[in-house]
Order: C-alpha cells, then sequence, then structure tokens
C-alpha cells in the first residue's frame, strides 16, 4: 500500500466517525424535541383520553368482531384470535378485562345489523376520533375537513380493521393445518417447532408497524409520506413491544394496585397500561414531526449556504 492509500485511509475513518457521531447527535436532538413536543402539546392530557376511549370502544368492538365473524362462520376462529390477543398483553391486564371479554363474545345477538352492533361502530370510531386528534396536534396541523365525512372515514376504518382481523383469523387457523402437513413432508425435526412460533409472533408485531403506519398516515389532516412515517411507527412497535414485557415485571414485582384500589385494581391497571401505549402512539408521531422540522431546517440551511457561496 502506497503512502498516499495510507492517508487516505486514515483521513476516511475520522470522516467515517464524524458521520457516525452526527447521525447519533441527530437522533438525539430528534428524541429530546419529540419529547418536548409530547409535553407542550399536551400529550401527556391526549394520552389520558385515548387510554379512556380506548377501554370504552374495546368491548363494543368486540361485539362488531364475533358478529361479523358469525356472519360468515368464523365465531370460534375470532374466540381464537381474542384469546391470543390478550396473551399478548401483560398477564395482569388481560386478567383484569378477560371475564368482561369472555361475557360480551358469548352473549347470542341475532343479526348483524342490530341498534347494538350500529352502537358498537358507533363507539369504536369514537376511539378513532381521539387518535385523530392527537396526531394533529403532534403534526401541528388543524383540522379543516367536515365531522360528518370524519365519521365516515372512521367507520371505514373499523370496518377495514375488523376485516382485516378476520383475514389474520383465517390465516392463523389455516396455518397450523398446513405446519402439520409441512412437518412431515420436509421432514423438520420436532426441535424447530420454535420456528413456527417465532414466525407467528413476527407477524404479528408486523401487523401492528403495518396499523400503525396506516393510523399514521391516513388520520391527520396532513398526509405525509410513507418514509416519513415509517421510522415514528417502527419506534412505536418496538417501544409498545418493550413495555408489554416490562410493564409485567414491574407489577410482578413492584405493583400493589389492590392495597390502594381494592377491586377496582384490575381497571386502575389496564387504564395505566392504556395511558402508557397511547402515550407510545404519540410519541411516535411526536418522533415523526420532530425529523420533518429538523429536514426541514438541514434544506433552509443548505439554501441559505448556497445564497451565501453565490453572493460572495
Amino acid at each position: 500500500m502506497s503512502q498516499a492509500e495510507a492517508g487516505a485511509e486514515k483521513a476516511a475513518a475520522p470522516r467515517g466517525l464524524r458521520w457516525l457521531a452526527g447521525r447519533v447527535w441527530l437522533g438525539a436532538q430528534i428524541v429530546w424535541q419529540a419529547i418536548v413536543h409530547l409535553v407542550n402539546d399536551g400529550g401527556l392530557t391526549y394520552a389520558g383520553h385515548i387510554a379512556f376511549m380506548t377501554l370504552f370502544s374495546s368491548f363494543p368492538f368486540l361485539i362488531f368482531l364475533t358478529a361479523l365473524a358469525g356472519e360468515i362462520g368464523q365465531t370460534e376462529a375470532a374466540r381464537e384470535f381474542i384469546t391470543m390477543l390478550l396473551g399478548a398483553l401483560p398477564n395482569e391486564v388481560s386478567e383484569a378485562i378477560r371475564p368482561a371479554v369472555v361475557e360480551v363474545m358469548s352473549t347470542r345477538r341475532t343479526g348483524l345489523m342490530t341498534i347494538s352492533i350500529l352502537a358498537a361502530l358507533w363507539a369504536t370510531s369514537s376511539g378513532i376520533e381521539a387518535l385523530r386528534e392527537a396526531l394533529n396536534k403532534a403534526y401541528g396541523v388543524e383540522e379543516t375537513r367536515p365531522i360528518w365525512l370524519l365519521r365516515l372515514q372512521s367507520l371505514a376504518f373499523t370496518i377495514i380493521f375488523s376485516i382485516g382481523i378476520i383475514v389474520v383469523i383465517l390465516v392463523l387457523v389455516v396455518g397450523p393445518v398446513l405446519w402439520s402437513y409441512i412437518q412431515p413432508l420436509l421432514d423438520v425435526p420436532w426441535e424447530w417447532g420454535w420456528f413456527y412460533e417465532a414466525l407467528r409472533y413476527f407477524v404479528a408485531v408486523a401487523l401492528l408497524y403495518i396499523l400503525v403506519a396506516l393510523l399514521y398516515r391516513w388520520l391527520p389532516s396532513r398526509h405525509l409520506p410513507r418514509r416519513e412515517i415509517l421510522p415514528g411507527a417502527a419506534v412505536t412497535v418496538v417501544l409498545w413491544v418493550a413495555l408489554a414485557s416490562l410493564f409485567s415485571l414491574y407489577l410482578q414485582n413492584l405493583g400493589r394496585f389492590s392495597v390502594t384500589y381494592g377491586s377496582l385494581g384490575g381497571i386502575v391497571i389496564t387504564l395505566m397500561f392504556f395511558y402508557i401505549s397511547a402515550l407510545i402512539f404519540i410519541f411516535g408521531a411526536e418522533i415523526n414531526s420532530a425529523r420533518r422540522r429538523a429536514e426541514a431546517a438541514r434544506l433552509r440551511a443548505e439554501r441559505a449556504a448556497e445564497r451565501d457561496a453565490h453572493a460572495g
């Protein structure tokens, strides 16, 4: 290697480190700005509203989902899917709401389009409206669309989301059957059973990521490009998965809500979990907004530098 090449390598290394340090510093600034705006934009208050609306709309949504699944003969599959969803929550949260979920799903209803189903659709769409309000605040935009259009969009989201869940239900029902055929054909060792479970977990996380990204893109008054919403959606999913684990550990070792709230401890735990989940959801949107502001500031600085260079 010549001396010139060696010198070039030595010069490249510091430049690479400076670039990496610059990206880390920029990321830290974005996170800090997101936290500041989360507080200043009333994110703590919006999270409480979303937590209440989530609890308020969850059971009506289950009514609509089971009725819709029943219309296509997939009631049992819907129950299995909801059981799997409860298993993804911290044990203390799932155990608190499981009796009510079982009662709601066990009640027979006649027909899909009943008054209770319409009420369930309205309550669920109200939960989506709470998310929309928080996202508009995070993105710093005012809602200009008429309320009837927003309600129709929320109802459409509810129906599309329900249909998507049913599709996932069918995949989860067919999945074990396909695996039982594939395993002997490919002579897959039984020890590889973890691979199938890991694949199901990956699919669940991927679907959560897609759902969050869709909400970030279509609910607010301003529709950001896909590349601007994906980082915040990734942050939301990662933090939520970590929350589901850490919150359970906290309750097992430190949380003693029954001492303070008695028989209402389970409801308080559930609301707290929904509250922190809502904070994470809003924080992901604030990450997207902070990245957008940082990119706009960088472009303004580059244009200013170009003007100064031409003026000089």
